[in-house]
């Protein structure tokens, strides 16, 4: 999740719609990319990492209401942050409990994998249960993590001291580039009593249960809720999820009355910093976010039972007719019911999206259905933006086009397709249902990991519903015994 900035001033725009109203937000977020993991794991790994493969198929459960994008579903998930293991035969990699740090100090907390020496491996960005596996090299000294289709990168080099030191940098030309030391020092396991990311003193709090539930009002971003597992006392596992549909990741430690959960994607840092109340069910906090962690918000925060996260983005117009942007490889869509993705390459959090993307293609191509990732790169450099979507089709195996819409941030009103306002870019990746006809059917905005089980259960059903829906209409077209392209 990225804040937008410019080099003057700080871009803001009100979360999504389709004809589509919404609430402030003044984060960016990213999009759908298309990553292949394999569709049964738990891990999440970079597709740098591996060559397209097939997806196991998903027990979709019951559709959930199209229209309720950003419902959170089930909060038991957050415990659910399971972990595929390594592949086969591969080492499992050698762990360091890292730190990023902001300019002011602020730091983020996660471990850190490095594979084993020699041959290019796998490194792994681990936040709880859950892993972001990328491609990496290590020669024993010096390591290199370029997560190149995202334009971000985490370098090192090992000291006589052990002790990891390097940078995580993005190259984006949106938000600007960036750069944050990073120090990773090295740890028997990656356990969450090793992070510590508060300090040693008071005793190690207990919630008082396994599983709580709370209510987030934050001053930019609204209404969020935030899901604590507590593996042990002092030891938290958590996810946020945000109005936009957006899910983050985080573990962390809490002593004395002190809360701070940590998170890392390869794109950003988060940090959530909680100070409870004496009755254990009120508290006051902090969260920061982005590339150089400068997306801040105060928060107030109420413990209670599960709830539904209203979606920010609401229908005004439910079958408003949805205008493409003006681009040649969009004027020769084959006619039919459509499926119309809001990406960009610089997104990190579409990796969840993709493999049930490519699944739903494979399966619903030879029946009818259309698919279009419009890409927005920001960069207002055209032949940039074509090599970034050349790289996205690339690193996600994608069979189906990607097309860059050329033009900056401060530009984005103007360059969505026709149809649409109020969307953020924070809400990527945004998915639009089309009829044969263009009407908009249904919208989605962000896309859980598999992790979150029933969330994700709940919204591969939806978009299955979805999809079924707009092949039943009498307009679309009928194809039998024909394959992917």
């Amino acid at each position: 999740m990225l804040r937008q900035r410019t080099s003057t001033k700080t871009v803001r725009y009100s979360a999504v719609t389709i004809d589509v109203v919404c609430g402030v937000m003044r984060s960016t977020h990213l999009t759908l990319v298309v990553a292949l993991s394999f569709l049964g794991c738990k891990r999440e790994v970079d597709p740098q990492a591996h060559a397209p493969v097939a997806s196991a198929a998903y027990d979709a459960g019951n559709a959930g209401n199209a229209g309720n994008a950003g419902n959170a579903g089930n909060a038991g998930d957050a415990g659910a942050m399971g972990d595929a293991g390594a592949a086969s035969g591969a080492r499992e990699p050698t762990w360091y409990r890292t730190v990023v740090r902001a300019a002011d100090g602020v730091e983020v907390w996660f471990f850190l994998g490095v594979p084993a020496p020699g041959a290019p491996g796998q490194a792994a960005f681990k936040i709880g249960n859950h892993e972001v596996r990328s491609a990496a090299t290590f020669d024993g000294k010096t390591l290199q993590i370029p997560l190149t289709v995202h334009q971000t990168a985490v370098e090192g080099t090992v000291g006589q001291d052990h002790i990891l030191r390097g940078t995580f940098t993005t190259s984006w030309r949106a938000w600007g580039a960036s750069s944050l030391p990073l120090e990773a020092t090295p740890i028997g396991a990656p356990e969450t009593s090793a992070l510590a990311t508060v300090g040693r003193d008071g005793a190690a709090l207990d919630l008082g249960q396994p599983h709580s539930v709370w209510r987030l009002a934050m001053t930019d971003s609204g209404v969020a809720k935030l899901v604590i597992d507590q593996t042990a006392p002092g030891e938290l596992a958590g996810l946020l999820f945000l109005g936009t549909g957006n899910i983050i990741y985080l573990a962390g430690n809490a002593r004395g009355d002190a809360v701070v959960l940590c998170g890392f994607d390869g794109t950003s840092g988060y940090r959530v910093e909680l100070t409870l109340g004496a009755d254990r069910a009120r508290a006051r906090g902090k969260f920061f976010g982005g590339h150089r962690l400068d997306w801040r918000e105060a928060l107030t925060a109420t413990r209670g039972a599960d709830f539904a996260l209203a979606a920010q983005p609401k229908v005004t117009r439910p079958g408003v007719k949805i205008g493409l942007p003006d681009q040649p490889a969009l004027a020769a869509l084959e006619p039919g019911p459509l499926v119309v993705e809001l990406a960009g390459s610089w997104c990190s959090t579409c990796r969840n999206a993709a493999p049930f993307l490519v699944e739903l293609y494979r399966e619903y191509q030879p029946r009818g259905l259309h698919m279009v990732s419009l890409l927005y790169e920001f960069s207002d450099d055209r032949a940039l933006d074509a090599a970034q979507a050349e790289t996205f089709k690339k690193t996600y195996g994608v069979t189906w086009p990607v097309v860059p819409i050329p033009g900056s941030i401060d530009d984005f009103a103007e360059i969505l397709p026709r149809g649409l306002r109020d969307i953020n870019p924070s809400g990527f990746p945004i998915t639009l249902f089309l009829a044969a006809d263009r009407s908009l059917v249904a919208f989605h905005v962000g896309f859980p990991a598999a992790d979150a089980a029933a969330e994700f259960r709940r919204v591969a059903a939806e978009f299955r519903a979805n999809i079924e829906s707009l092949l039943a209409s009498p307009s679309a077209p009928h194809r039998a015994n024909r394959h992917p392209r």
